[in-house]
Order: structure tokens, then sequence, then C-alpha cells
């Protein structure tokens, strides 16, 4: 996460009069809990300073795109799209404060969680190899993943990262991770980690794979 107005601003500047950048791929709808799209690896910038180790999925137009460990050829609004299509209502729990008043102690917006129906994450290799999310990434805070299907759509004209999945409860996230929020991130409460040994060589097309999962809990 990074101050993506500005990055926003930065943006229209490079692209005024061009036209809008257009997703080269679809999600698909397996079955009515299920969707799937195509995105490649690219571990080597999941490190990178200053958005670094959060951004699990990003649209290869978005402005976070650079630093995501998996890059999407679908937009983050085809994704919102394909799980409202699968009758998932967004939890829609996170404004941009949560993210703009993540140093001010005083703030309660940085405390929320994403909200929304749990989504299960996996990877499908080329050979069939279907990884969970808890395979590919580590969390030394030990807390977890509680993906949840945030949505925030009326955050990307604000936001224009492209992030499809963040591993905090980051309000530019379409699905976010309620196990840690803004104020976790700011107080480092945790360190992501990436098992390179589990994933092919960054440039390797990949399927990612949302299931929506039952759940009493909000």
């Amino acid at each position: 996460m990074w101050d993506f107005k500005r990055l926003a601003a930065a943006t229209l500047v490079v692209t005024a009069g061009c036209s809008a950048p257009v997703p080269t791929s679809e999600v698909t709808i397996v079955d009515d809990s299920t969707i799937e799209f195509p995105a490649h690896v690219a571990t080597a910038g999941f490190g990178d300073e200053p958005m670094a180790g959060y951004h699990l999925i990003v649209w290869d137009h978005g402005g976070a795109a650079d630093h995501s460990l998996f890059v999407a050829e679908v937009s983050d609004v085809q994704v919102i799209d394909g799980l409202e299509a699968l009758d998932a209502q967004p939890g829609d729990a996170l404004g941009i404060n949560s993210w703009d008043e993540r140093n001010d102690t005083e703030a309660t917006a940085p405390d929320e969680v994403v909200l929304g129906p749990p989504v299960t994450i996996e990877f499908i290799l080329a050979d069939g190899t279907t990884l969970a999310l808890a395979d590919v990434v580590g969390d030394s805070g030990g807390r977890g993943f509680d993906m949840r299907f945030g949505g925030h759509r009326a955050n990307i004209p604000e936001w224009h990262s492209g992030c499809v999945v963040c591993l905090y409860s980051c309000p530019g996230s379409k699905v976010g991770n309620a196990s840690y929020t803004i104020r976790d991130f700011v107080a480092g409460a945790t360190h992501f980690t990436v098992n390179r040994d589990l994933l092919p060589r960054d440039g390797t097309r990949l399927t990612v794979r949302f299931r929506l999962e039952a759940s009493n809990t909000p």
C-alpha cells in the first residue's frame, strides 16, 4: 500500500489523451461458487519498496502491478463483477480514511477489518498442481489468512492500484485479509514471505481460483 491518490495523479498525466487500458483476458465462472482467471508469477517485485510484501494479486495495468506477487490479466473490476455474478455481496466496509489516517493514533478507521463473504484462493499450475495461499505465502505474525470479498468498488476512482488481493484489510483491495488491519501494517505486526521453492519462475502463467465459502460470520 502506498499513496495511490498521488500515484493516480501521476498516472493521469502520463495517460492523458490515451484510451483506457483494456484487460487482455476474461474471468471464467466455473460453477455457482467459483471463478478463475489467468495471471503470471512475479516474485521479484514483491519485496520492493515502497510497496513491499502485501500486494498478492494486481491487474497488470494497475499502479501496484510492479510490486505484486501475481500479476493478473484481468482487471480488479472484472473480479468484482465475477464474484457478484455468483450472488456474492461485498462487505464494502473500508473507506479511504482507513489508509489516510493510518498514522493517527486517535483514529478508528485504521483498526477496521475487511468484511464480506470468505474466499478461498488457490493457484493452479500448468501441470495441474494446486497450491493454497498458505502454501505460497508465509506469515511471521501467525494469524494466517481470513480472506474476504470486500469489494470497495467505490474506492477505485481514488485508489487506482488495480489491487485484486491484498494481504491486509486495505481499502484498495477487492479481496482482503481480515486477519490484519492497516494499524497492524503500520505497527509491523507481520512480515509476509514467499515460498519460491513451490512457485515456477517469474513470468510463468497459471490460473487463479477464487472459491466462495459458506459462513455465518460477516
